[in-house]
């Protein structure tokens, strides 16, 4: 499939990576991860670019927690370090584990960051992909994550920044729209977090209705994107979200997953 402006939407470079990965896979399994993606990525035009749009190229080590979740050495998703043998992200991000690792150490793609085969992912057991609550996801690692300058946790917060407070995100989404890859260099932003009602008013041509294990951001004419899937959101190195449904600067806010809504579970497991 090629949209008008001649570029490859995102879920059919996916099957193609899956397909990469194992041709025994089963058609069941493509299916089913092909209708998640669809689901995530869908809006109401169709096309979705990958990218964090207007964002600012970071420093090496500025996001020490920054995970970059690759499948045949393609990035797909990012994710946050938790400790030495758990990184957070979107249950949206679980494919297959052959092949599957994550690299840390880095904010550049083709740099020689530290990597760490995935041994097990689960699920928050309350995850509904048809209303996205409770979308969180842990990795476990087969060896632990060492730690240095450029590797670090990121600590959770269970607290709610209010409305209008400056939060960051980070990914590796290309910022150039015409791109169909990922950026080499880690790119970050700046956003607003907004509240309840001014989120839900912005989306009402989205037909998405808000749960209380949502929270928002908007900033005018730039956002986060598809390959940002499961990055953290965070105030003063603090994560109180989990990347979500991107709006790739269209007008439309990026909706997170609230850390307080997810905060036990994720204790109880790690």
């Amino acid at each position: 499939m090629i949209y008008h402006d001649g570029k490859q939407p995102f879920w059919n470079k996916l099957i193609v990576l899956l397909l990469q990965t194992s041709f025994t896979m089963s058609y069941y399994i493509v299916v089913n991860i092909l209708l998640l993606v669809i689901t995530f990525n869908g809006n109401s035009d169709g096309a979705l670019n990958k990218r964090i749009v207007n964002g600012t190229t970071t420093a090496d080590g500025q996001f020490p927690y920054q995970v970059s979740l690759t499948l045949n050495g393609q990035h797909l998703c990012g994710g946050s370090i938790l400790n030495t043998r758990w990184i957070l992200t979107s249950p949206y991000c679980f494919i297959v584990l052959i092949t599957f690792k994550a690299v840390v150490g880095t904010n550049a793609l083709n740099a020689n960051g530290d990597i760490y085969q995935v041994e097990s992912y689960i699920k928050h057991p309350l995850f509904n992909p048809n209303t996205k609550d409770y979308a969180a996801g842990l990795l476990n690692t087969t060896t632990p994550i060492v730690y240095s300058n450029k590797v670090q946790p990121i600590a959770l917060t269970p607290l709610l920044p209010i409305d209008g407070t400056v939060a960051v995100v980070a990914g590796w989404g290309p910022n150039d729209p015409s791109s169909e890859i990922p950026i080499n260099t880690l790119t970050s932003l700046k956003t607003t977090v907004i509240n309840y009602t001014n989120c839900q008013n912005r989306l009402l041509s989205k037909n998405f209705t808000l749960t209380s294990t949502h929270i928002c951001t908007f900033v005018e004419q730039a956002g986060i994107c598809s390959y940002d899937y499961g990055g953290a959101v965070s105030v003063c190195n603090l994560q109180f979200g989990i990347a979500l449904i991107p709006n790739c600067g269209t007008g439309f806010p990026d909706i997170h997953t609230k850390i307080s809504s997810v905060y036990s579970w994720i204790l109880y497991i790690i």
